[in-house]
């Protein structure tokens, strides 16, 4: 059994302002301290956000141009602000980044790698950027055709799939690997905003035309759903660490967050062939997990995934056995992948960590 225990000492946050919702644009969920981030667009501010009391708590304000796309990498919550990438210590809001982005009209949607990577859409310039947040260098990696919105980092393919505004919007994916666009699903939908994924692979997305969050399965290949109405101008969307809710913000009359409840399969789930490749966690004392592959595998890769696609882990695998360490990695749900030599995926396994 895996205990995560989270001490916070001496952190006072002081106002007198009452916190109210002001046109929420954006939402991003923490999974370290399992607790929900909100950009509201009409007062320039980031909040936190506590469902079970409808309460709202400061954290970052001065956002003149936003926020927009509140993403966490690492110990930072970041945000596009106008043409600007600005980013806020996770524990004190205080600003910690300032990257301007030289040649970008309005940075919009926002994802991340995990680790190295920020990737902005630009709304009106029709432009994806990739940033450094550490050293701050940052460059085009696609200018697109339709206009670019929510975006999500889908690691175990290598790319970034996002939604785009307008009449007949679609869902489309720019390569990691050379920046090729593809488009994954037309729709005869208007204007989308946010896109996630849950942990059975279906991908979710709000649409302005319908006033709706659509879901569609991970082959793209069927017409997508309503599965949630009545919204309000549906913004910027993310999913909690354990698959069952998604944050909605409704940007529009209705000025406020709700949530999508998800009928999520919880324990060990084998994603293809239960015979072949068995995942089992090993004593408390390591706290890692051991894969016993039936065969071995030659030249091939492991990747370790979470929740949200970041890439946690990547491997070269060759043999029978592996170890994969998660002793440092928070609770929540995460997917072993087995590629082949030709990096073909061969294998997945969804696992909850405790």
């Amino acid at each position: 059994m895996k205990f995560l225990l989270i001490i916070i000492s001496s952190i006072v946050f002081f106002s007198m302002e009452a916190q109210t919702f002001s046109s929420p644009e954006s939402i991003e969920y923490d999974p370290i301290n399992q607790k929900w981030f909100v950009g509201q667009n009409g007062s320039g501010k980031i909040n936190i956000y506590e469902p079970s009391t409808s309460t709202l708590l400061p954290f970052a304000a001065n956002i003149p141009s936003g926020p927009h796309g509140i993403e966490i990498m690492g110990n930072t919550v970041y945000c596009c602000d106008g043409t600007t990438i600005k980013g806020f210590d996770i524990t004190t809001g205080l600003p910690t980044t300032d990257i301007s982005i030289s040649g970008s009209t309005f940075l919009n949607g926002l994802t991340t790698d995990g680790s190295n990577y920020l990737f902005a859409t630009d709304f009106s310039g029709k432009k994806i950027y990739r940033i450094n947040p550490i050293t701050g260098n940052y460059n085009v990696m696609r200018a697109t055709v339709k206009t670019p919105n929510g975006i999500f980092y889908d690691g175990a393919n290598n790319r970034c799939v996002f939604v785009t505004w307008g009449v007949n919007a679609e869902i489309q994916a720019m390569s990691l690997a050379d920046s090729t666009l593809s488009t994954l699903k037309a729709t005869t939908l208007g204007s989308m905003d946010g896109i996630t994924r849950d942990l059975d692979g279906n991908w979710y997305f709000t649409t302005w035309s319908n006033n709706s969050l659509n879901r569609i399965d991970a082959s793209f290949l069927t017409a997508p759903v309503v599965v949630m109405n009545g919204l309000s101008s549906p913004a910027d969307i993310d999913i909690n660490s354990v698959g069952d809710s998604i944050g909605i913000p409704n940007s529009g009359n209705a000025n406020n967050v709700v949530f999508y409840s998800i009928q999520n399969t919880s324990g060990l789930v084998n994603l293809e062939n239960e015979e072949s490749i068995k995942v089992y966690p090993v004593p408390a004392v390591s706290e890692n997990i051991t894969i016993l592959l039936d065969e071995p595998i030659n030249n091939g890769k492991i990747t370790l995934i979470d929740s949200e696609g970041r890439k946690i882990s990547d491997r070269n695998a060759n043999g029978y056995v592996f170890i994969l360490e998660t002793e440092t990695l928070p609770s929540g749900t995460y997917i072993i992948t087995l590629l082949n030599s030709e990096n073909k995926l061969i294998h997945e396994r969804k696992i909850i960590l405790k």
